[in-house]
C-alpha cells in the first residue's frame, strides 16, 4: 500500500527549512513535479529512498527493516522524510530489508570488524597543536580583514585566482599555514561566503566575531567544526584512526547503502582539525574527541573550555616599538590590541610572537578610516614597553597634519580628486605611481577619473598621499548571508502556494481519492452533514460523476458520498 497520501500530508505541514534540507539529501526527480502529490511519489521512488537510507548506519537500517525503530531513529527518519513521528513508511522498511539482506552474514558479525580508535597525541604535542591553532585563529582574522578591504576572486572550485592569491600573499603575514587552506577553512565557517565568484565577509557574523577574545574565537570555531560533521561522521571519527584509508574503510562498514556522500565531510573535518590544532602529525588531541563526545553536551563543552583555559598561553597587551618602525609582540596579543595595531601597521609574521611594521602608507590608511594622530600616538604609548622613537612621532604628526589635503568624491558618475594646494595638484599630475588612475584635470586643483572612489583611495594611500573620502568614511560593505539551496526553497514555496487551500480545494481532494483508489488504501473521509461533520473510514472503490463509492470498514456496507460534501481526506488510522 502506497505511503504517498500520509507523505503528502507531511510535506504540507513540515517545517520548510527541515523539508528543504531533507530534499537536498533525498534528491528526488523534480522535473514535471506539479504539486505535493508528484513530489511525494518522487520521494517514494527507490533511488530517492536509497539516498535517505544512505544516512543511516547498519544498526539503524536493521532496526528499520525489523520494524522496531527507537524514538530517536523515528525522529531521524521523519527529518529525512522516510516516515513520520509514529512510523516508518512501508516502502522504506522494505528497501532497508533489501540492503540488510544484501550485506550478508559475514559483514553482520561485528566481532570481525576492527575497533582501533584514533591515535592520541601526548600532552606536550596536544598543547603545541593548540598553540598553533590559536595562531591560525589570528591568521584567519587577518584574512577576513584583508578580504574586507579588497575582495578576492575565486574559481568554481573555491580556489583563489592567481591575481587574488598574489595580492593576499603580499598583504598577509608570513606563516606556516598555506593560504589556500586558510581560505578553505574560512569558507567552512559562517564568517565568509562566495558571491558571484568573489570572497565576501558575512557582516552579521563578523559583528559577533569582533567582540570575542582569541580563545573565545577558537572555542567557537571548534563548535562550528563539530556542527558541520554529520552525526555518522562524528561517530566514525570518534572510533577510527584519522587517515583517509581508515576513515573510508570505517565508513564503508557503517554506511552499507553508500558511504561516498560522507567522505568529503570526513576529509574536510580532518583538514580543518589540523588547522585548528586538534591534530598533531597523525595523532589526535584528546580535546578533539571531547568535542565529538556523545551529543557534545554541557559536560563535553566544559571539558573543551577547561582544556583550552589550562593550556592556552597567556595573552599580552604590550609590545616593543623599535627605531626601524617595526613592532614586536613578545607573546600572543589580545584580539583587541592585535586588531587596533593591524589597523595602523602591516602584519609581517604571526606566531607566539608576532611582528608588525609601521609605514607612511599604514598610517595614512589608519587616518583614512577616521583615526587621528593623537589617538594613534596615545594607543602606541599606552601599550609600548619602550619609549616611542622620535622618527615615528614625527611621521605620525606630519601625516596627520596633511591628512585630508587630497579629497576623493563621486560627482555625476565620475570620481573627483581634489588637492588642497597648487603644489600638491602639480605633483599628482606627474606622479608615475598614480598614472594608471588616468587623472584628467578639470581645473587647477581638481582631477576626474572613471575608476570607483574606493579603488582611487586605495591607490592614493598606497602612493603616500593623505587622501580622504569626501562622501562617507570607508566601512564594511553589508553582505547578507546567502540562503543555501535557494532552488529547493523556491520549489517548496511554489508547491505550497499552489496547494495552500488543501482542505477546501475539490481538485486536491479528488487527487487524494484517486491515489487512494489506485493504491487500494483505506482512508478517513470527513463529510459535511446537516447536523455537522462526520468521519467515515472507507476502502474507496470508485470516483465518478461527482460521487465517491467505497466500503465502510466500520459498518460493512457500501456507501456513496457526494464529492461536494467531502471536506477532508486522511489515511485511516
Amino acid at each position: 500500500m502506497s505511503s504517498a497520501l500520509p507523505l503528502v500530508n507531511r510535506l504540507a505541514r513540515h517545517d520548510e527549512q527541515v523539508l528543504v534540507s531533507a530534499l537536498a539529501i533525498r534528491v528526488p526527480k523534480t522535473i514535471g513535479v506539479r504539486d505535493l502529490f508528484d513530489l511525494a511519489e518522487a520521494l517514494l521512488a527507490i533511488p530517492s529512498i536509497d539516498h535517505g537510507l544512505a544516512r543511516l548506519s547498519k544498526d539503524e537500517l536493521a532496526q528499520v527493516a525489523a520494524g522496531n525503530p527507537s524514538s530517536e531513529l523515528l525522529a531521524t527518519c521523519d527529518v529525512l522524510l522516510l516516515g513520520d513521528p509514529d512510523h516508518i513508511f512501508p516502502e522504506v522498511s522494505e528497501r532497508a530489508s533489501h540492503w540488510i539482506a544484501a550485506v550478508g552474514v559475514a559483514s553482520a558479525l561485528s566481532s570481525a570488524e576492527p575497533h582501533d580508535g584514533p591515535s592520541l597525541a601526548n600532552l606536550d604535542d596536544a598543547v603545541a597543536a593548540l598553540h598553533e591553532g590559536l595562531v591560525a585563529v589570528s591568521l584567519l582574522d587577518d584574512l577576513l580583514t584583508a578580504v574586507t578591504h579588497v575582495p578576492a576572486r575565486v574559481n568554481g572550485t573555491g580556489t583563489l585566482a592567481k591575481a587574488s592569491a598574489a595580492h593576499l600573499e603580499a598583504v598577509m603575514p608570513r606563516s606556516d599555514t598555506d593560504l589556500q587552506s586558510l581560505v578553505t577553512w574560512a569558507l567552512n565557517t559562517p564568517l565568509m561566503s562566495i558571491r558571484l565568484g568573489t570572497l565576501r565577509v558575512v557582516t552579521q557574523h563578523m559583528a559577533e566575531w569582533e567582540q570575542m577574545t582569541t580563545l573565545e574565537r577558537w572555542l567557537w570555531l571548534v563548535a562550528t567544526w563539530r556542527e558541520r560533521i554529520p552525526s555518522a561522521g562524528q561517530q566514525i571519527l570518534s572510533a577510527t584512526v584519522w587517515t583517509v584509508e581508515a576513515l573510508e574503510a570505517a565508513a564503508e562498514r557503517q554506511l552499507i547503502v553508500s558511504h561516498a556522500w560522507i567522505m568529503p565531510a570526513l576529509i574536510e573535518a580532518v583538514s580543518t582539525a589540523r588547522v585548528l590544532g586538534l591534530v598533531r602529525d597523525a595523532n589526535v588531541s584528546p580535546v578533539a574527541l571531547a568535542a565529538l563526545g556523545d551529543g557534545a553536551g554541557d559536560a563535553d563543552h566544559e571539558h573543551v573550555r577547561a582544556y583550552a583555559l589550562d593550556h592556552a598561553p597567556a595573552e599580552t597587551e604590550t609590545f616593543i616599538v623599535q627605531h626601524d618602525l617595526s613592532i614586536i609582540a613578545p607573546g600572543p596579543l589580545s584580539a583587541r590590541v592585535s586588531a587596533r595595531l593591524r589597523a595602523m601597521a602591516h602584519v609581517e609574521s604571526r606566531g607566539m610572537a608576532s611582528t608588525f611594521r609601521i609605514s607612511a602608507e599604514s598610517i595614512s590608511r589608519a587616518l583614512a578610516t577616521g583615526d587621528d594622530g593623537e589617538a594613534l600616538l596615545a594607543f602606541l604609548s599606552e601599550h609600548s614597553l619602550t619609549e616611542l622613537p622620535q622618527n615615528l612621532v614625527y611621521l605620525i604628526n606630519d601625516l596627520a597634519a596633511k591628512h585630508g589635503s587630497v579629497r576623493v568624491s563621486r560627482i555625476a558618475g565620475r570620481t573627483m580628486v581634489e588637492a588642497a594646494t597648487d603644489q600638491l595638484a602639480a605633483l599628482l599630475g606627474v606622479d608615475s605611481n598614480v598614472r594608471h588612475l588616468q587623472l584628467a584635470p578639470t581645473d587647477v586643483r581638481t582631477f576626474a577619473t572613471a575608476l570607483e572612489p574606493r579603488a582611487v583611495m586605495s591607490v592614493l594611500v598606497e602612493a603616500g598621499y593623505p587622501a580622504v573620502s569626501a562622501d562617507t568614511s570607508p566601512g564594511l560593505e553589508e553582505v547578507p548571508e546567502e540562503a543555501p539551496d535557494a532552488a529547493l526553497h523556491a520549489l517548496v514555496t511554489r508547491l505550497r502556494e499552489r496547494d495552500e487551500d488543501i482542505p477546501m480545494d475539490a481538485s486536491w481532494l479528488k487527487r487524494q481519492l484517486d491515489l487512494a483508489i489506485r493504491n487500494k488504501q483505506r482512508v478517513t473521509v470527513t463529510v459535511q452533514m446537516p447536523d455537522g461533520e462526520r468521519d467515515f473510514e472507507l476502502e474507496v472503490t470508485a470516483l465518478a460523476n461527482g460521487r465517491l463509492r467505497g466500503r465502510d470498514l466500520r459498518g460493512a456496507v457500501e456507501r456513496t458520498l457526494p464529492l461536494a460534501l467531502i471536506t477532508a481526506v486522511s489515511p485511516a488510522l
